[in-house]
């Protein structure tokens, strides 16, 4: 199928080039239509507890409730000066119309905790106007240009204010990081293949899937939330996979060339053979992309859609649109290769690799063991992660919202960012009687729990209160968790309506307990896809388990380096970011896709190369080294890819991006270095002719020996030592070259 999918590039290049010029067209037209539809929410679940909590505080009590918390600061005045509350109530009646939907002041509340511990200073919660945390959002910037209060210094902070900063953050990061990765990428595809024209044909498939991811995005925006924090993720998940799935083909291309093939011969095999490999792993780490659509997380939903068409699209152009592109280039394909840079690489570019690869199986059992005992070393801070909610701290130190956050923190009794907003319903209306009592005894019993510091009725209505729970502890911490879950489970007095608890603890607590409910399930469809996939192309109950295996070890070992950095705070101030004290709840599940899809795709790589040399050589040792040999060149290029990728989005001041970033910048150089160099062929060498193992099905004991047809109509047979062979197809069809050496000097 792939030969002829290689032939219909040749014969049909005129159209398959202006599909692809039509193709990027409408995806740039799409594209321009997104920022409009981009949104500040997506953070969390709909149906999670925190989530009906903020919607109770806003629709049903109506009051206590911030979206955003305003700081008032005078050096001359308290707050019980007449002055100092005639200021702020007049800047509040200035408030633009339709953005504030209810402010509350500690003159209005009579609430002695509005005031700071000095009395220069008061904090003003207020619920603004607006449909979903977009609209929000949309009137807190409205009302942050237009509050003046002369005399007074006003700083902001709150949810709205956060996810503000951090928009406003992540977009100007994209603009500058686009700026930055592009030429780097290029700079790296001139050094792998010593040539301009050749180098930018990776950078061609990248564009094109990148396209096509933010144009997935746009069709999808009306429907699901898309947070602006994920086109970032997806720029890079976009340009990262289909830089590699375009170097694979042209390093195919070259190499069958440099075997003496004309450019349509070229052009077949490779399809063939690095064609077929980028198409497996193009559709197994779609479905891998598929699995984060089972978290109810606009964020998470949006970010599986947007790589899953990146990566669809992206093998795709490398199995049509690229192959089409280096036929019309042919021999021209070395274009602009000065002498100087051709030399770097020598005569033998993966000279090295083979090396290694039979250094390493002459001890196969004591680098197994090193390098995995390594490997679990660097997974042990993992055991310890604390997993919290995105919050201030996500912003980097001296951000605006930041630094208003950590003095609310320093000169207020509570902090409106700590706090538990727990709504309880009673059965009897709450400001009088019965109900109040119920009330009174209920907010007692909260008082008592372990953990709580202070309990403040901020509003009632009817048969509802409001209450805030203080707690001294960090909010993602084990003592905050504890205490969301306690109050949780208290009963209220008299049967009641029960209680909703929210605040950035209740949230920590929420989107954790989403995620291990979901995690099962997930894993399950990622890994029986991974395995079925992986199984169907490499013909081997073995190979698919062994993968699994290894890359739960390299993801284990890029978890735990990630909670000694960030949470840790070993080397985070070297990467930018202060110590969180936390890992971000997102970046856990969002990595996980990205290293099992990236695992998986070097896996693919280098085990179908190895494959097809143990097809023609019948030798597992030497199938191994000579395999590792021819591809590791590739794969180490991609990784670099990957990594530059990686590198220039980890420059985001957001921390949580970082965060993702640095995470998958680790698991690639773990991966490629330990994993593929060293305990690929450490592993494939213990196991021997048991990485092939595949159950044979003949109706009778005589077929044994005698060739038979295999799937897509090849002949299969019994070579040395009888195992199976089957010559590619290619190479009944395809005469053979005069000078067929796969070692002469690039052209």
């Amino acid at each position: 199928m792939f030969v002829r999918l290689g032939r219909f590039d040749v014969a049909r290049r005129v159209w398959v080039l202006a599909g692809a010029v039509l193709v990027l067209v409408v995806s740039c037209w799409a594209c321009s239509g997104l920022p409009g539809r981009l949104s500040y929410g997506g953070f969390m679940a709909p149906a999670a507890e925190a989530t009906r909590a903020a919607d109770a505080i806003r629709n049903e009590v109506g009051e206590g409730g911030a979206d955003v918390l305003v700081t008032f600061r005078s050096k001359e005045l308290t707050a019980s000066r007449p002055a100092f509350r005639e200021a702020v109530e007049d800047a509040l009646r200035r408030a633009p119309k339709g953005a504030v939907d209810r402010a509350t002041t500690a003159w209005s509340s009579a609430n002695p905790l509005l005031v700071s511990l000095d009395q220069h200073a008061t904090v003003v919660p207020i619920l603004l106007k607006g449909d979903g945390e977009t609209g929000r959002t949309q009137s807190y910037l409205a009302l942050r240009d237009t509050l003046r209060a002369p005399g007074f210094e006003v700083t902001w902070t709150g949810p709205s204010a956060i996810i503000s900063e951090i928009v406003q953050r992540s977009q100007r990061d994209l603009v500058r990081t686009e700026l930055m990765v592009l030429p780097l990428m290029m700079l790296l595809m001139v050094f792998v293949f010593r040539g301009v024209v050749a180098a930018l044909l990776p950078v061609v498939t990248g564009v094109l899937a990148t396209a096509a991811a933010l144009a997935a995005l746009r069709a999808v925006a009306d429907v699901i939330e898309v947070p602006y924090v994920t086109v970032n993720l997806v720029v890079a998940i976009g340009l990262a996979a289909g830089v590699d799935a375009g170097l694979l083909i042209v390093s195919r291309f070259r190499e069958e060339l440099r075997a003496g093939r004309t450019p349509a011969q070229a052009v077949a095999i490779t399809v063939d053979t690095a064609g077929r490999t980028v198409a497996l792993s193009g559709v197994v780490m779609t479905f891998i992309a598929v699995g984060l659509a089972f978290f109810p997380l606009g964020f998470v939903r949006a970010l599986g859609i947007g790589a899953a068409a990146g990566l669809l699209v992206g093998a795709l152009v490398t199995v049509t649109v690229l192959p089409a592109l280096l036929f019309c280039l042919g021999e021209r394909v070395d274009a602009l290769s000065p002498a100087w840079l051709r030399r770097q690489g020598g005569r033998r570019d993966g000279a090295l690799w083979g090396r290694v690869a039979r250094a390493v199986m002459e001890k196969p059992i004591a680098y197994t063991c090193a390098v995995s005992a390594l490997l679990l070393a660097l997974a042990v801070p993992f055991l310890h992660t604390v997993i919290g909610f995105p919050d201030q701290r996500m912003l980097p130190a001296g951000a605006p919202a930041r630094v208003a956050a950590e003095r609310m923190e320093h000169d207020f009794a509570v902090s409106g960012l700590g706090t538990l907003q727990a709504i309880a319903t009673f059965d009897h209306p709450v400001d009088r009687g019965r109900g109040h009592a119920d009330l009174l005894t209920w907010t007692r019993n909260v008082s008592e729990l372990p953990g709580a510091r202070g309990v403040l009725v901020a509003g009632t209505t009817g048969n509802k209160a409001l209450i805030y729970v203080g707690q001294d502890q960090r909010v993602e911490s084990d003592s905050a968790k504890s205490l969301v879950r306690a109050v949780r489970a208290l009963p209220v007095p008299g049967g009641g309506g029960g209680v909703l608890v929210g605040g950035a603890s209740a949230l920590a607590v929420d989107t954790m307990d989403t995620f291990y409910r979901l995690l099962p399930r997930v894993l399950a469809f990622m890994v029986v896809t991974s395995f079925v996939l992986l199984t169907v192309a490499l013909r081997s109950l073995v190979l698919p388990l062994k993968a699994l295996v290894m890359n739960g070890l390299s993801i284990g070992a890029s978890f735990g380096a990630l909670t000694w950095i960030f949470q840790d705070g070993h080397a985070s101030r070297l990467l930018g970011a202060e110590p969180a004290g936390y890992v971000d709840a997102l970046a856990p599940i969002v990595m996980l896709f990205l290293l099992i899809a990236v695992s998986m795709d070097y896996e693919l790589f280098l085990l179908l190369r190895i494959r097809e040399q143990y097809r023609l050589l019948g030798d597992d040792r030497e199938s191994v080294a000579v395999g590792i040999e021819r591809s590791g060149r590739v794969i180490s290029a991609a990784a670099a890819a990957v990594l530059v990728v990686t590198a220039c989005f980890a420059t985001s001041s957001v921390v949580m991006v970082k965060e993702i970033c640095v995470g998958v910048f680790l698991a690639v150089l773990i991966d490629a270095v330990l994993v593929r160099a060293v305990l690929v062929p450490a592993v494939m060498r213990l196991l021997g002719a048991a990485n092939w193992w595949w159950p044979r099905f003949s109706r009778s004991s005589g077929t044994a020996g005698r060739s038979r047809p295999g799937k897509g109509g090849r002949r299969w047979h019994t070579g040395k030592g009888g195992r199976p062979e089957a010559a590619p197809e290619h190479a009944a069809r395809l005469p053979a070259p005069a000078e067929a050496s796969a070692e002469r000097q690039p052209r």
